[in-house]
């Protein structure tokens, strides 16, 4: 019965669901779900979700490789403020032109956007004493094929407010109902050869990004400075072969993209395309004093 109550609730977000979305009338029994279900609130409808053949997708090894870097926090927000989006719209506008320059380099860019899955947490003020992660995905596309810089910023704070209403109207829970089909044992057994034949047959989304705040003042740890926050992510078959994570601290933006070299073989480029793609949009560049290397608070032992 549990099951079955989580395939209708599962079917009510069919259309916002990566690649389900593009199965012919997902859209209509997304809507016959939600009435089965009597959910009458309705939805803004979504951008295509169609997951383009990438060097990113693909089955992933067991080896990793990782690169770090910085971007200015203030830059990023000027970025924002002169166009009228949020930091967080800037982030994957960044993510956007690094990952459609590092595709032309090996003649790899497709025609049609990637689609990236953003995860979000959903755990409420009530939920705060509960044990274990409460997160959703939203999904959404990436412009990768628009060829303007300014452009393409635009259209990621358009298909990034569309996901982003669609979520505010109805919190995609389609993750937590899909895991509740099957009992533990069953899905510890059936997952990796699902994901691995997923990942060569129809991938659900080209990447996950995600962006976390973090306090906008130094940490310490024994007396010395923290500098910077790098954060890893984890890396599966059905998610592609790159994770980018950037976690905001102490007036930057501290990024760590992590890859299986069978699928990115030159991760660093992608920081050199992050700082390039920051360059292009600011109308002119704004003092930071990490990288100027003045104002460095040192803690004597």
């Amino acid at each position: 019965m549990r099951a079955v109550q989580s395939v209708v609730r599962a079917a009510g977000d069919l259309d916002a669901i990566p690649l389900a979305a593009g199965l012919p009338g997902a859209k209509l029994i997304a809507k016959a779900a939600r009435l089965v279900s009597g959910d009458r609130q309705q939805r803004p409808e979504l951008p295509s979700l169609s997951v383009p053949r990438t060097p990113l997708n693909g089955p992933i090894s067991g080896r990793r490789h990782f690169s770090f870097g910085s971007l200015s926090l203030k830059d990023v927000r000027s970025v924002a403020k002169a166009n009228g989006i949020s930091v967080n719209d800037v982030v994957m506008a960044l993510c956007t032109s690094a990952l459609r320059s590092w595709l032309q380099e090996r003649d790899a860019l497709p025609e049609t956007p990637l689609i990236v899955a953003v995860p979000v947490a959903v755990r409420t003020a009530g939920a705060k004493d509960l044990v274990g992660n409460q997160i959703s995905a939203m999904v959404a596309p990436m412009p990768t094929n628009v060829p303007d810089p300014r452009e393409r910023l635009a259209a990621v704070g358009a298909t990034m407010g569309k996901a982003k209403r669609r979520f505010a109207v109805a919190p995609a829970t389609w993750l937590n109902e899909l895991c509740s089909l099957l009992p533990a044992p069953v899905t510890s057994l059936a997952t990796p050869a699902i994901f691995r034949l997923a990942a060569l047959a129809f991938p659900p989304v080209n990447l996950i990004i995600s962006n976390v705040p973090g306090p906008q003042f130094p940490l310490y740890l024994c007396g010395g400075r923290v500098l910077s926050y790098y954060p890893l992510s984890v890396l599966t078959d059905v998610s592609g072969g790159l994770n980018i994570t950037c976690f905001s601290y102490d007036g930057m933006i501290d990024f760590g993209i992590v890859a299986c070299p069978e699928r990115v073989d030159d991760v660093w480029r992608l920081i050199t395309h992050l700082r390039t793609a920051l360059d292009e949009l600011l109308d002119e560049r704004v003092g930071d004093e990490f990288r100027d290397g003045v104002g460095v608070d040192l803690v004597a032992g």
